[in-house]
């Protein structure tokens, strides 16, 4: 029975009883005589509304109380407006019930299984703090209105199959004790599961969310699997727990798992989203990967309007430039491709990717500053990443992958550089670290990659950890094996770079090598050679001091001082640059 102690309204004078009284009597409508039961019966058939605030019903009182309603064109009970607050259901349906007012049903108790199945809700319905201790079927019920939960417990299972929710739909702070089912429903506004906890099975199979969606700090304790899903704007899974594997299934705007926490590892297959997982822990083996279509037929084809909507508000606002310049270049990117269906992820800073793997998913704008574990990441090898720009437009032979970190920091340096996207929408932008900082990064995703004996696809990274190591203040005092330790190192790293790109340019080293045999045949051409062995022509001094490269011996000439120097510096310039050019290509083909 509820408590009396928490109503507002004049209560029953039976014992323990807290149902509002009856306009023509004390007593409520479950305890009232004959004569004053036939007058409420009468007065909600005539007005259409109901106030049985704290009533007790069992199955015969409700439905009495429902067949004295108005019918509307199919047969259905109408209901203007309804008021059962606190009021305790043993049993009793509200199958097919047209509630084209407000229903409230706050703190309402229902003992039994309750049917809702093909109800309509015409106004606002509350069900907040509301007990169901049986079944709760509210499979195929329309809310036109904004539909209230919060703070509700479900004890059995509760069955919300394809619901239409037009307005706001509040489950926050909702106790799913038994298996939740939402599969097919459809939220129209934005739609609140905030603080809810599922201990059985939570089910969101092809589900449309129209607008904001947010699980912030949802629990799910039994294996879940949330998805297909399509959410038009925003899919927040901040805070939320998985207690055992769940299988995740989105085609979103945007996906933030900022806290997130999934101990027993989780498997993502998403579509255009741009993905927040700030802080989230992955400690388990975990996949995210972007996905071809959906695997409902019908969510699929939602998102080919959808997106064709997007696409056709895109060029509007491109042409009228309507909207804040974040939103305009929003909708430049989705027309240039920018954006499209293969998932972005744009930041896992202070995460702990420890079990976690990307596959097909764009990382060009990812920041990395403060990830766990970030050297057992895994990336598969149809990821893409932004690349560094070229020296001279059209023409870039030092082209390579590179992080969002890096691109931030050289931005504002260099002019050829892009900034990394970042939207404005998420209010805790990044920091621009220092280069000591973006080095060990670049550090623990190329052991990363040599962990997984993919050699070439570390060697960028080796590049831009070398390349954040030589441009780290002189005197920057931090701890990590690859901060530069002063002007001998610097000049070393620098030289390192001219020379070979890192031993990762064969090309430089080839083109070093060159420019140094002509060279050396100028000098011994003019100066190496004795008078009475001196070459006939240029060409000949270039061969010998390609002979001399090798170590080959060369009896024909004879060398003056001078000459014996050159041949020296020869012998350990030319090898040293040959072993940079063959390190280069081994660099690249190595297994």
């Amino acid at each position: 029975m509820a408590d009396g102690t928490k109503v507002d309204w004049p209560t029953c004078e039976e014992a323990d009883c807290v149902g509002v009284r009856l306009a023509t009597g004390p007593r409520c409508l479950a305890h009232c005589n004959d004569e004053d039961f036939a007058a409420a019966l009468k007065a909600i058939g005539e007005t259409g509304e109901i106030d049985t605030r704290g009533v007790p019903f069992g199955p015969a009182l409700l439905e009495q109380v429902l067949n004295v309603a108005s019918r509307d064109d199919d047969g259905n009970p109408e209901i203007k407006t309804a008021r059962f607050d606190n009021a305790v259901f043993s049993g009793g349906s509200f199958r097919g019930i047209q509630f084209s007012g407000e229903a409230t049903f706050r703190g309402a108790v229902f003992n039994r299984d309750v049917d809702f199945w093909d109800a309509t809700f015409g106004g606002d319905a509350w069900f907040g703090g509301a007990t169901f201790s049986g079944v709760a079927g509210f499979g195929g019920t329309t809310f036109r209105g904004d539909a209230w939960f919060g703070g509700a417990t479900f004890r059995d299972v509760a069955a919300f199959w394809d619901v239409t929710f037009s307005g706001v739909a509040g489950f926050g702070d909702v106790t799913f004790s038994g298996d939740a089912w939402f599969g097919g429903a459809s939220f129209s506004g934005d739609t609140w599961f905030r603080g809810v906890t599922f201990s059985g099975v939570a089910g969101f199979h092809g589900v449309i969310f129209r607008k904001h969606v947010t699980f912030s700090g949802a629990k799910f304790e039994q294996a879940s699997s949330l998805g297909p899903v399509l959410a038009s704007r925003h899919l927040a899974l901040d805070d939320v727990e998985f207690t055992r594997r769940a299988r995740i299934e989105v085609s979103s705007a945007v996906l933030s798992a900022r806290r997130a926490r999934f101990p027993a590892g989780v498997q993502f297959q998403l579509r255009w989203a741009h993905v927040i997982l700030d802080e989230a822990d992955f400690p388990a083996p975990s996949t995210l990967s972007g996905s071809a279509r959906l695997s409902n037929e019908r969510l699929s084809m939602q998102e080919k309007r959808l997106v064709a909507t997007w696409r056709r508000y895109a060029r509007l606002t491109m042409r009228r430039k309507q909207g804040n310049e974040a939103f305009v270049d929003v909708h430049r990117r989705l027309l240039s491709g920018e954006i499209s269906e293969r998932p972005q992820i744009l930041s896992v800073r202070n995460a702990n990717v420890a079990g976690l793997a990307w596959n097909g998913v764009a990382l060009s704008d990812c920041r990395y500053a403060g990830a766990h574990n970030l050297d057992k990441l895994r990336l598969a090898d149809d990821i893409s990443l932004t690349t560094a720009p070229a020296w001279i437009r059209r023409f870039n032979w030092d082209r390579r992958q590179v992080i969002a970190e890096e691109c931030a920091w050289r931005v504002r340096r260099l002019r050829r550089w892009t900034a990394p996207w970042w939207p404005d929408w998420v209010e805790d932008r990044p920091e621009e670290l220092e280069p000591g900082q973006i080095a060990g990064l670049y550090r623990a995703l190329r052991k990363g990659r040599e962990d997984n004996k993919d050699e070439p696809g570390a060697a960028d990274y080796y590049y831009g950890e070398m390349e954040m190591r030589r441009h780290t203040r002189r005197g920057a005092g931090s701890s990590g094996n690859g901060l530069s330790r002063g002007l001998a190192e610097h000049v070393l790293l620098t030289a390192y770079w001219l020379v070979s790109g890192y031993g990762l340019r064969a090309w430089r080293a080839l083109a070093w090598l060159a420019v140094t045999l002509v060279i050396f045949a100028v000098l011994f051409h003019f100066f190496g050679f004795r008078p009475s062995g001196q070459p006939d022509s240029y060409w000949q001094s270039l061969l010998y001091t390609f002979r001399t490269t090798l170590s080959l011996p060369d009896r024909e000439f004879r060398l003056t001082a001078w000459g014996k120097l050159f041949q020296a510096m020869l012998r350990i310039t030319g090898p040293v640059l040959l072993g940079l050019a063959a390190l280069a290509f081994r660099g690249r083909v190595k297994r």
